[in-house]
């Protein structure tokens, strides 16, 4: 019995150095399941998107509000411009009969009237 030799195949030293590899991996490397707690992610989510939406409802009353003001303003100017533009008219209409009247007189009356217009 001295002179006996052991001899291993190839193929059940690979398998054992698996079945080795595993066994190691499964004893020190023992997988967890992390708790993934997505009902407080999703949460947190949908709080913080109805915060923008109360913001963005917030600042559209603001807008809103603000377009308001400018209508008011816009209507006001508008009524101003057509008293202007009746002021406008009726200025144009006297002016415009004086300068028939003028046209229409005679050289003794435009004498006279220039004469009283520049004393």
């Amino acid at each position: 019995m001295k002179n006996k030799t052991f001899q291993i195949k190839l193929s059940h030293l690979i398998i054992s150095g698996i079945f080795l590899l595993l066994i190691i991996f499964l004893v020190f490397f023992r997988t967890t399941p992390t708790p993934i707690n997505t009902y407080d992610k999703e949460k947190r989510e949908i709080d913080s998107l109805q915060n923008e939406t109360n913001k963005l409802k917030t600042l559209n009353l603001q807008l809103g509000n603000e377009v308001y003001l400018q209508n008011k303003v816009v209507d006001s100017l508008n009524k101003e411009i057509k008293t202007t533009e009746k002021e406008l008219t009726q200025t144009r209409t006297y002016y415009g009969n004086k300068i028939k009247d003028l046209n229409s007189s005679s050289p003794s009356e435009l004498n006279e009237f220039f004469t009283e217009r520049y004393k």
